[in-house]
């Protein structure tokens, strides 16, 4: 019984207290915004690979588990950039793998101010493995008698200016409302839990501290908005790190519940460490601030990133740095 009670909380915390980022969430989004936003291809310079693994409420069977990894670079000709996106997100009896390659168009200004326009295309495979429900009663409910199979393709947009000490970007993921329509029918039933909504988001950031500062602030934030809400209330994540000798990154965040009725969904705490100028790992856990806080250790998010440069002469020194 205790079983069957977690599951449902945690299937009604993910469709409502979570409702307003139906996407996978992550809380290091600032050193990585390719999964945010396609303009951001290309705006490391360089060829560069990010790895982000989320174990999303550990403690509780069947909680959401997502792997994203993604990889992005200018072109020969600099004012264009290519990305791609792959991430695969569990929950419970429900698996989403989405393929997402992006494209940007990209302005230079004075003092290597950057503009950037990107597009986007999603590919999603939905799979729902009815046949692992742990059901109570011998006479099942007809929704489990079929797994389900799903192809949902979608686009994006997105507007991402920055310079070497701050961002901003602005961007639209899902432009096409898509219905998770099947053969059993199970969608009629609830119509919004079935629906991806479009998603707005917005992020901005800045690093305050001189150049030769021992430790620069930054602070970051993230806006996520989503058609359909009950309250429209949008979600943020706020964030506050401190940089040391432009290596270790030491940080914690505070997001929002958006239309939940609590205080806020979670605290964060996180740390990232610069081992090369080319390799990066992070941590971040993520403090439940919900009911779900009684049955979960919380939420755990591994970073690993890689860059590669193909052309050196873009670095003046080795010790170069990118502070987003």
């Amino acid at each position: 019984m205790k079983k069957i009670f977690l599951a449902a909380l945690v299937t009604v915390t993910a469709l409502t207290g979570l409702k307003a980022q139906q996407d996978p969430e992550y809380s290091m989004y600032m050193f990585n915004g390719l999964f945010l936003n396609p303009a951001y291809a290309g705006s490391q310079e360089v060829i560069s690979v990010m790895g982000i693994y989320r174990h999303q409420w550990a403690g509780l069977e069947g909680a959401p588990k997502t792997a994203n990894i993604s990889v992005h670079s200018p072109l020969r000709k600099d004012q264009y950039a290519l990305g791609l996106t792959m991430s695969n997100d569990r929950l419970g009896l429900s698996n989403n793998f989405n393929v997402t390659p992006s494209f940007a168009y990209r302005l230079r200004f004075k003092n290597d101010i950057r503009l950037a326009f990107g597009v986007q295309a999603s590919f999603a495979y939905f799979y729902q493995n009815n046949g692992n429900a742990n059901l109570t009663s011998p006479i099942a409910d007809q929704a489990f008698t079929l797994n389900e199979n799903l192809f949902v393709p979608n686009f994006g947009f997105g507007v991402y200016a920055y310079g070497k000490r701050w961002f901003a970007g602005f961007s639209v993921p899902h432009l096409l409302p898509s219905t998770l329509r099947d053969k059993t029918g199970v969608s009629k039933y609830d119509q919004t839990i079935a629906r991806l909504y479009n998603h707005y988001l917005f992020s901005a950031g800045y690093l305050f501290g001189k150049e030769a500062s021992i430790v620069k602030f930054r602070p970051t934030l993230l806006m996520k908005w989503q058609k359909g809400l009950i309250k429209n209330i949008p979600q943020f994540d706020v964030n506050l790190a401190l940089l040391f000798i432009d290596r270790i990154w030491l940080g914690a965040g505070y997001r929002t519940a958006g239309d939940a009725k609590y205080f806020g969904q979670s605290v964060i705490v996180f740390a990232a460490f610069k081992c090369t100028p080319q390799l990066q790992i992070g941590y971040a856990y993520d403090v439940e601030l919900t009911r779900l806080r009684k049955y979960t250790s919380g939420t755990h998010e591994i970073m690993i990133g890689y860059d590669f440069w193909y052309n050196k002469k873009r670095f003046v020194t080795p010790r170069y740095v990118k502070y987003f």
